[in-house]
Parts: C-alpha cells; structure tokens; sequence
C-alpha cells in the first residue's frame, strides 16, 4: 500500500510568489511563473518548433505543482497552426492542491484564466493513481499521476517526446533528482527526447549524462543566469526498448459486441477519428446484460489497496468524468449520483470498515464511514449496521449509456452499425482483418479488430483462459415498496431505488444456469439479500408475484477483466519463451457485474493502445487486466 496522499495548501514568500512551506521553496521564479515556463520548459524543449505535424506528442513531467507549465503549453498549443493532432502532458505530483487551492492561485495569471477555469471545474480528488483528464474536443490530454514519483515513475506506460524536470531545487527536494528517477525517464525516452529544467546543479548534469542525456546549459530566465537543456542520445541500445506505436494502413476498426464494453470502444475510437463498424449479433445494442433495467456503481476498498482496489477506483473516477461529459455534449444519460452504502454484516465488520477508512485517509468526498444512526439517515430508512459511504456512487440505466455513447459517436460520422448480424469467424489476409458470416461471406474488414462480445469472444479466437458464463436475475420491486429509501444499499446484494417507492434488489450469481427467463426461486433468493441489507424489508413481499430480468455476466478466473491486445496462442505454444500478440487484434471482455465501473476505462484503455498513447493506466494494473496474462502464467509453468 502506498503513503497516504498530503495536499498542499495555497502559502506565498514574502514578493508574493506562490510557496511551499514543507521544501521551503517557491512554485516559480519571482520574475514570472508564466514567463519560466515559456523561456525553460517550452524552449528548453525548442516547442512549439519539435511537435509541428506531429499526430501524437508526449510531454513527462515531474512536478505539476500549480499547473503553469501545463496551462502555457496548452496555450502555446492553441495558438500553433500545426499543432499536434493529439497532444499528451502526463505530470507527476506528490503533493496536489485540492481545487479551491488551485483556483486562488491561478487568480494570479490572468492571461491563463480561461484555461485554468477550465482545468479547475475538472480537477480530480486527491487519490493516489493516475487521473485522465481531456480538454479541446480530447485532442489535449492532461494525466495527472498522484504519488511519489519513485513509485509512480516506474509503472508509467508512454514514450515521451519532451520531458518537463520541474520539481523543488535539488537541494530542497533531492528525492526528485536522484540517478534513480533519472534512469526512470531514460526508459520513457527514445532517441532525441528532448529534457530542459531551471537547475543546472553539477549533480543533476551528471545524473542526467550517466542516463544516456548529453546536457547543456543555456541561457536562464529572469535573474538566472542558466537554465540546463539535454537530449537523450544513448552510447546503446536501452536493455529495454520502448514499443514501437502501432502503424496502421487505414484508421478503421470493426467492433463486436454492441453492449457496455464495445459502446466505450467505439466512443474512444471516434474521438480520435477513427470510423468503425460495430457488429451486433441481437437486433439492437444493449440486448444482453447491458440491458438490464439498473446497475449500481462505486468502487471497491480494500485496507492494502490491492489491486482491485486500484483498478475500480480508477475506473469509477474516469467513468464519472466521461458520463459528465457526454451529457454536457447534450446526450441524455438516466443516472443518479445518489451514493452508495456498502452496509457492514455485524459490530466486528463494522469496526473493519471504520479501520479502514482511517488507515487510507481518502477524502470524504470519495469514501467515508458513517455509524449506524448517520447510515439511516443518509439511506432514508432504518439501518441495523453502518457501513462504507460513496457519496459520488449511484445508479445508472446501462441501456441509456450505450445510447448516449453510440449517439457521440455518430455525431462524428464514425460509425456503421449491423445489428442480426452474427460474426462467425476472424481471418487475416494482408493487413486486414477479415469477419465472416457462417457461409464464409466478408461481413467486414479493417486493420483493427476489438473483441467487446462476452464469452463469445472464446469462440473466435483462444484467449488462454475459460471465461465463464454466470446468470444473473434482479427482481423488480413496485411502487410503494420503499417509499423512504433514498439511496443505493450494497452488501450481500444489492437495493437500487427507482423512483416511487420502487426498487431494483439482486442479484443472483448462478452457474451452469441457461435460463434467460425470471424465475420465482431467484426471485426469492433476492428477497433473502434483500431481508438481510435492510431487515423487514421483504416480508410483504411475494417471489411468485414479481417480476424480474435476467443477463449473462462474463467472469474470468481471476475475476478481473481482460482489456488489451490478444495473445497470439499457437505461436506461443511454438516458443513459450515468447508472448506474441495478434496484430490488429483487442479484448475489452470479462467485466463481471463491473461493466459500469470498468467500461469506459477500458474503452479508452483499448484506444490508447491502439494509438500507441500513453496508458491511462499504471503499469502493474494494465498487465493485471492483460488479456495475455492467463497465456504468460501457463508459459512461465512450461507450457501449454
């Protein structure tokens, strides 16, 4: 588990330039925070000259303290006519400010105050991790990596075109300047990537030369006379090269699966302007477990912050980011953020829950713990136990997010959809990949194919590992049922309020069950879960009287999902030594009773791949979701 995050707090030197008590130096230089970043880091880096036509362009930062550098590099950006298409900035911060913090602040700089406005109304909570954030339509892409940067350094996944060094002087801050993390960005570096920072401490110099940088000095800003510049040119070649960003012939993708998981991906897809086909085998989107009438969101706690932990909470912060977004863009989403109680069994879970919620010393407005009296009060109704509190968690209609996903899309002119139309086969001929009907006719082709359907996915190409089918049935509760509930219970099953006093209770969790219809058995299962959330709940009620719906989650082994590039299995049975992958060829499969969290994390996650971007993703959490880690475990065993 990582150190719990400490946010700084706005403090001020005696000229009025922003402070930091704790290292004791200031956020810029006294001439000018905006003028440092120009001069230092965008012409240290000789930007805005190096990304002119480039599609992507990478900037790494250590040290986002206050946001100048990545307000001015924006600005700079906006002001270029050939500009990158995309731009990436991702910067690391052991210390953010909270968003009041921030804005008093950004008060100061009044030539970036419509850009700071704008990053501050989506500035993220302190949590540990890395927070992506989108500005101008997407094409500018802020990740925000909380933590320190000894940590967070190592599990970036991106290859940087620009490197920003920006942390407090190395003689106040010494652990940002270290050989170590200078090895660290080395490994994100290609040749050429370009390194400028206001320091030019001989120790620095030479960290930076002993990682492969040639470094020069170069005239400072304002009353410093030099400022430091370098270019990493390795003696050679890193024992670990980056991966090269994937080239296609042609930026077309088919998409099959038009459910929560292929909705995120054709949506991520389109707004980096790619056109897509989405293949449905049922007569519209959203026929199967996304279809079902509600669907309950928060993220998973754990003490250590495991990495289901890690990996919920990213995807519940970045899904809640994205939904804002959509129905900004104007389309319609049903949702409730009304939160969430994770209700504890008894005393002894409930003083777990406590201890818990004090050792990761989250915020609030993330997660909190309320005893029993404040639980009923949040939940409208009597509570035997307390429990973990989400104040931003809800309910959503899933249906009505495909929609809205499939609606963005389309506005962009991206998308084709084939519903009753059943993808038999995959084949490869050239660089294309190929979707057959059952009598072998092309359904589609295109460079990139992203498997979004289930378990179905198993029968078009091996994944390394058996994806289980389990059935799931909610049971619908009238009107008049909960008059008084008022938010999400959560615990052994599940309480969605709908309005009127109606209710949503699950869900069974039935293997080797077939059954699409409702049936009264699962019905009364419900009622069990229900009667043990909320005791006395269920007694009026009668399971052959209700009525229910009935999905099909897809679960692996493991019970993550499987989000990524495919392994290539036959040629990995040739050499276990070797993980190939099938060129062209993603999964965004197995997310379980999770779609909602995980859905639009992994769309983007597969687009960033796709695109050769940087990972939205720490790099243990993107191998921990690798639809090739099922393959790489058998391999390490000796083989398949």
């Amino acid at each position: 588990m990582n150190s719990p995050l400490i946010p700084a707090t706005p403090a001020f030197d005696a000229t009025g330039t922003p402070y930091s008590p704790e290292y004791g130096d200031v956020y810029h230089s006294a001439d000018s925070g905006p003028g440092q970043a120009r001069h230092v880091f965008l012409g240290g880096n000789e930007l805005p000259a190096r990304w002119a036509g480039a599609r992507v362009f990478t900037i790494v930062e250590t040290g986002f303290g206050i946001g100048l550098n990545f307000l001015a590099t924006w600005q700079a950006w906006r002001a270029d006519p050939v500009r990158p298409k995309r731009l990436h900035f991702v910067s690391i911060e052991k210390h953010p400010f909270a968003r009041e913090g921030l804005a008093t602040l950004h008060a100061r700089y009044s030539e970036l105050t419509s850009l700071a406005a704008e990053l501050q109304a989506v500035w993220p909570l302190p949590l540990p991790g890395l927070h992506r954030l989108h500005f101008e339509d997407g094409r500018v892409t802020l990740t925000l990596a909380f933590g320190d940067i000894a940590d967070v350094l190592s599990k970036l996944r991106l290859a940087a075109d620009a490197i920003y060094l920006d942390g407090f002087a190395p003689d106040r801050n010494s652990e940002m300047w270290t050989s170590a993390v200078m090895k660290a960005l080395a490994r994100l570096a290609r040749p050429g990537t370009t390194v400028a920072t206001y320091t030019t401490a001989r120790a620095v110099r030479d960290a930076l030369a002993a990682a492969g940088f040639v470094p020069e000095l170069r005239p400072g800003f304002g009353r410093k006379r030099q400022m430091l510049a370098a270019r990493f040119s390795p003696s050679r070649p890193p024992r670990l090269a980056l991966p090269v960003a994937p080239q296609w012939s042609e930026r077309r993708a088919i998409v099959i699966g038009a459910g929560l998981a292929g909705a995120a991906v054709v949506e991520r897809l389109a707004a980096r302007g790619w056109a897509i086909e989405l293949i449905e085998r049922h007569a519209g989107p959203a026929a199967e477990a996304s279809g079902m009438p509600a669907g309950s969101f928060h993220p998973q706690v754990s003490r250590d912050d495991s990495i289901l932990s890690r990996l919920t909470r990213a995807g519940f912060l970045y899904a809640l980011d994205r939904w804002r977004a959509l129905e900004a863009a104007g389309h319609r989403l049903e949702w409730q953020r009304c939160g969430v109680l994770q209700v504890a069994k008894d005393a002894r879970d409930e003083a777990r829950m406590a201890a818990t919620v004090r050792a990761l010393v989250f915020p609030a407005g993330y997660l909190d713990f309320l005893p029993r009296a404040s639980a009923s009060s949040r939940a409208g109704v009597e509570m035997n136990a307390g429990g973990w509190w989400f104040p931003e968690s809800g309910w959503m209609r899933p249906a009505e997010l495909v929609a809205a996903q499939l609606a963005a899309a389309r506005a962009r002119g991206a998308i084709a959809i084939r519903t009753s139309t059943t993808a038999h086969a995959l084949a490869r001929e050239g660089d294309l990949w190929r979707v057959l009907a059952p009598e072998g006719a092309v359904i589609a082709s295109a460079p990139v194919v992203v498997l979004a359907n289930s378990h179905d996915a198993a029968r078009l190409v091996p994944l390394g590992a058996p994806l289980k089918r389990v059935r799931g049935q909610l049971t619908l509760l009238p009107a008049g049922s909960l008059p008084s509930l008022r938010t999400v219970l959560a615990g052994l099953g599940h309480l969605v309020p709908a309005g009127n006093g109606a209710a949503v209770a699950g869900a069974t969790y039935d293997f080797e069950d077939e059954d699409t219809a409702p049936s009264e058995e699962g019905n009364a299962g419900n009622l069990a879960r229900l009667e043990r959330l909320l005791p006395g709940s269920a007694a009026h009620l009668d399971p052959a009287r209700l009525t229910g719906a009935v999905g099909f989650r897809c679960v692996a082994p493991d019970r993550l999902p499987l989000i990524g590039a495919l392994p290539d299995i036959p040629a990995t049975r040739v050499d276990p030594r070797a993980l190939p992958r099938l060129h062209g060829l993603y999964g965004a499969l197995g997310y379980a009773s999770r779609g909602l969290t995980w859905a639009m994390l992994g769309g983007e996650l597969v687009a960033s791949a796709v695109e050769g971007e940087p990972l939205p993703l720490e790099g243990d959490l993107a191998d921990a979701v690798d639809p090739a880690r099922f393959a790489l475990r058998r391999a390490r065993r000796g083989g398949f």
